[in-house]
């Protein structure tokens, strides 16, 4: 009974509903895009929302075990200003939210603005504490975003390539391919008072060193927005996944630093939040620099993406191999390689040059009748 009360809870916060009516749009509408992009949608289904839902509650299981375990706890002034910041920021901004900019800007507002929000109302009476948790726990909320990013781009990062075109100079198109996921992970956390025990008696307490602390469930936002134009999208995943464990590690020793220091949580939350954009930064840079391009070629046709369960999947292609000759004849666009393919429509075999300008041949057999289906992204044909 104890458990059902503390999901129901979970269920009925807005900022939970608000990230799933978001996701959902985000899916939506990149669907759309595909379908007018290239005719049909790459991914037809809402991936984004069922890793949403799925991804984030195998890491809420995890977090909440080790949160539990380590006994760290959230104030309550934290939480309401995590969860209004993370639910106006999903319904105004047009863009993905920054989720660990928002653990940030909740510390700082908690640290400095704690005195001036609390005095009104007074929770004493009810036992319920503002803000009385260690400056280290702010930290190593940190530390677990980190790592929870961290191994959800290692795992998921650059897996669902749904490229997006994009105008370039010259009369020549580009694709890029934005990461626009976010993560709500069911954290389990503490908050400390008695508050909810001497009202609801069925309410689940835990007593540390004589403290009572209720136990929540809180929505927490993970997320990174990013477009690749230049590079593999797995690649440039599986260094930042690397880059935020590393940053996971440096919270974790800030956070011993805070036990002796707790005066420097501010410079400390900051110093993380600057070094996580620099990861960023850098990432976008490098690609920046980077002397391929994702666009349109006059010697054969370039390949965007792979669609799933497609007879595509069986050959050895990846996004940005160029396809120079489809059934022994050269190609030049979508169309021609479409009427090289109904020379033999159960069978397709390619000469292909990959990004590193290497050349290989690979086949196979496609659908009787319909090579339409063979599940090769490609730039459009442009009309007119």
């Amino acid at each position: 009974m104890r458990t059902l009360l503390v999901v129901g809870s979970y269920l009925l916060q807005p900022l939970l509903w608000v990230a799933v009516l978001r996701m959902w749009l985000t899916s939506r509408a990149r669907i759309q895009r595909e379908r007018h992009d290239f005719s049909s949608a790459v991914y037809s289904d809402h991936y984004e929302l069922r890793h949403m839902l799925t991804q984030g509650l195998v890491l809420g299981v995890g977090l909440s075990a080790v949160n539990l375990i380590v006994g760290v706890s959230l104030p309550l002034l934290w939480i309401l200003i995590y969860e209004a910041l993370a639910t106006l920021t999903l319904i105004v901004l047009p863009t993905t939210v920054a989720p660990l900019t928002l653990i940030v800007v909740s510390t700082l507002i908690t640290e400095f603005g704690g005195r001036y929000l609390t005095p009104r109302p007074d929770l004493g009476a009810t036992g319920l504490s503002w803000g009385a948790v260690p400056a280290s726990s702010f930290l190593w909320l940190m530390a677990v975003a980190f790592l929870a990013t961290g191994h959800w781009l290692a795992h998921y990062g650059g897996r669902f390539e749904s490229p997006r075109i994009y105008a370039k100079q010259r009369g020549k198109r580009i694709a890029g391919y934005p990461w626009r996921e976010l993560l709500v992970v069911p954290m389990v956390t503490l908050v400390p008072g008695d508050w909810f025990a001497s009202h609801w008696a069925f309410w689940p307490i835990l007593t540390i060193h004589g403290q009572s602390f209720a136990v929540l469930i809180l929505p927490l936002l993970l997320g990174v927005r990013l477009t690749i134009f230049r590079q593999a999208p797995r690649a440039v995943y599986q260094k930042l996944a690397q880059q935020a464990v590393w940053l996971a590690v440096g919270a974790l020793v800030l956070t011993g630093w805070l036990l002796w220091r707790p005066q420097d949580l501010p410079y400390a939350a900051v110093l993380l939040l600057v070094c996580y954009g620099a990861c960023l930064w850098q990432a976008k840079r490098y690609d920046a620099h980077q002397p391929f391009w994702y666009s349109q070629v006059d010697d054969g046709v370039r390949v965007l993406a792979i669609r799933p369960g497609t007879p595509a999947t069986k050959l050895d292609l990846a996004p940005g191999d160029i396809i120079l000759e489809c059934n022994h004849q050269a190609i030049s666009s979508e169309t021609s390689f479409y009427e090289a393919l109904l020379i033999n429509p159960t069978y397709c075999h390619l000469r292909v040059r990959n990004m590193a300008g290497e050349l290989k041949v690979t086949e196979t057999a496609i659908y009787s009748g319909a090579p339409h289906e063979i599940g090769i992204v490609l730039f459009r044909d442009q009309e007119g």
